[in-house]
């Protein structure tokens, strides 16, 4: 029998909304669990992966751009997630994470809500760079392309949460290494270059590009400054 556990809420532009609601280009955001709008997840090996879409009417695109595509780090009642979309595969029949997950825990609508719903992946079809993989809305196992910034009614985001293990200390011990580091509303990858009491400087592998408004982190001559006190999280990559 699968495990349910109701976590955290949506949020649109910062104020708590119910599950299924339409999107119209808000700020979106998840915040602390509030009992009448909590999130119903299904525990997956070490993912948390919601029963159902928690919005509509939302494009892959608006997705992206806040990160909740390939992951953005959020908390939820003071606890770090990475929040993802899930893989579904860059064509039918393609192993991937969704098909794994009902290998495991079956297709029952009853508990992924999935009957008149497609939900966003992360892949790019081959031979479609316009578009972007969806799962759902005939059968759970129903594998569809759409164009990534197009809305539609029948489209939503179905998250995936990756609890995370406080971050480790910034030490000698990493200095060259290559890190993601997650702040208030982004990530930047590169290797550690040096860093203080109140700064890191990284290199990246390549051109990053901050975002307007940015306060955590600039770009000079030596590479990427960020901000440690800004720093929420950081994993280190191969």
């Amino acid at each position: 029998m699968a495990e349910i556990i109701k976590l955290g809420c949506l949020q649109l532009n910062g104020n708590p909304v119910p599950l299924g609601v339409k999107y119209n280009g808000e700020s979106i955001s998840f915040g602390d669990t509030f009992p009448e709008k909590a999130i119903s997840f299904v525990k997956w090996k070490n993912l948390l992966v919601a029963d159902r879409c928690v919005c509509t009417n939302i494009s892959w695109e608006d997705l992206h751009q806040v990160g909740f595509i390939f992951g953005q780090l959020i908390k939820i009642d003071e606890k770090p997630y990475l929040c993802r979309s899930l893989k579904v595969g860059k064509d039918e029949d393609i192993p991937n994470e969704w098909d794994a997950i009902l290998d495991d825990l079956g297709e029952d609508d009853s508990l992924w809500h999935w009957n008149m719903r497609y939900f966003w992946g992360q892949e790019i079809p081959e031979g479609f760079v316009s578009d972007r993989a969806a799962r759902g809305l005939a059968s759970a196992r129903y594998w569809v392309n759409y164009t990534a910034t197009d809305h539609h009614a029948h489209f939503g985001f179905r998250p995936v949460l990756e609890p995370l293990l406080p971050h480790s200390l910034i030490t000698d011990s990493v200095a060259g290494a290559n890190l993601r580091i997650y702040g208030p509303d982004g990530t930047i990858c590169g290797r550690l270059v040096s860093f203080c009491d109140y700064d890191l400087i990284v290199c990246p592998p390549f051109q990053q590009v901050l975002h307007d408004g940015c306060q955590w982190a600039c770009v000079t001559e030596d590479g990427i400054v960020v901000d440690r006190s800004a720093v929420a999280w950081k994993k280190e990559e191969v």
